[in-house]
């Protein structure tokens, strides 16, 4: 079982604060996010879940963008109760939520998630039974240097609460997480490296610069 992170509403906030100033201030958020919107675009009628919604973001720009049926799911109450309220259907993830929706989404995103978990193969093969079949599969992870280097504001909460963790479990390089999507049962088209400054969208992993990498991907 996958460890809740503590959403409370400071962290809420907090993370909240993050997003706009990345996505605003600094401007690679609006990069990614855009990457994210972009490879999910579909049929006007498709189902999509953002899967991990946090407080649902990414379900608000892609309803916005395109006018999807979108749903939001998370392991933590607090977040899924936070996507509710931007007027998103959201639901916490049990294994009955897995029986209820399998291969119901014609396009799943996962955005920051995977580097969280503990398994992320098995985490990868749920995910996957909830995808139709030839669903796309949207997912943004990580391009750190050192694990957990593009998260200062998550460490020094955890600090301020003498919990001396790091929120990211794994780093993921490309070649990695194409062989994990592989051997998951997905089929990588198309990727994007998103940077911290100019050019922010790449296809090549600029080190010491690139924030994150955004993959579109078919379910085999």
């Amino acid at each position: 079982m996958n460890k809740v992170l503590p959403y409370d509403r400071f962290y809420s906030k907090l993370m909240d604060i993050s997003v706009w100033i990345n996505t605003n201030i600094l401007r690679f958020g609006k990069y990614e996010n855009e990457s994210i919107i972009k490879y999910a675009a579909a049929d006007e009628n498709s189902n999509v879940l953002d899967y991990g919604c946090n407080t649902g973001r990414h379900a608000s720009y892609v309803k916005l963008a395109y006018g999807y049926n979108v749903m939001g799911a998370d392991i933590n109450k607090t977040a899924v109760a936070a996507c509710k309220r931007k007027g998103i259907k959201a639901e916490v993830i049990t294994k009955e939520f897995f029986d209820h929706y399998k291969f119901s989404f014609d396009v799943i995103i996962n955005s920051h998630v995977l580097e969280h978990v503990n398994d992320p193969k098995d985490f990868l093969v749920n995910v996957r039974e909830l995808l139709k079949e030839e669903g796309t599969f949207v997912i943004a992870i990580p391009q750190e240097r050192i694990r957990g280097d593009i998260t200062p504001l998550q460490l020094l909460y955890f600090l301020s609460r003498l919990k001396f963790e790091n929120p990211h479990k794994h780093k993921f390089s490309k070649d990695q997480l194409f062989t994990l999507l592989e051997d998951t049962g997905f089929v990588p088209e198309e990727h994007i490296f998103c940077n911290f400054i100019p050019p922010f969208l790449t296809k090549d992993r600029i080190f010491i610069t690139s924030r994150s990498l955004v993959v579109k991907c078919t379910k085999n």
